[in-house]
């Protein structure tokens, strides 16, 4: 792995949504490997938000699940834009890249700033190369 994320995800904090208990552990596994530290999870929209809400201070990066129950990916940005929230979202889902770029489109128009999508599973390449968009 490049030097270039490493240095900085120790500074960083993470919110991993996914209703899959595998995908988070594996989200959470993938961003320990690469030097973070900060990883909190959530199951849906909902407790996405009220994790924010809690929070001493926003997490820098969400890791966002498309398709959840009680509140999915593209509502959850809806609410994330009304709060103005400031950190960066890296759309993740099973569905295809078609679905993926139509809800980046929308995440986009949001006002949030998404730095892209990726696909499950995820993989420490595909992950990095993403978080290498914030430099």
């Amino acid at each position: 792995m490049g030097n270039g994320v490493n240095l900085e995800m120790q500074s960083l904090s993470f919110l991993v949504v996914d209703d899959e208990a595998f995908i988070q552990k594996l989200a959470v596994r993938i961003l320990g490997q690469m030097g973070g530290t900060d990883i909190e999870t959530a199951s849906n929209g909902k407790e996405a938000l009220d994790h924010i809400s809690s929070a001493v201070s926003e997490p820098d990066i969400l890791l966002v699940d498309l398709n959840m129950p009680i509140m999915g990916g593209v509502e959850l940005l809806n609410h994330l834009a009304e709060k103005n929230f400031s950190g960066a979202i890296v759309l993740v889902s099973g569905a295809d890249e078609e679905t993926l770029a139509v809800a980046e489109g929308l995440a986009k128009n949001c006002d949030v700033n998404v730095l892209g999508y990726l696909t499950k599973p995820i993989t420490p390449q595909s992950l990095t190369d993403m978080l290498n968009r914030l430099n």
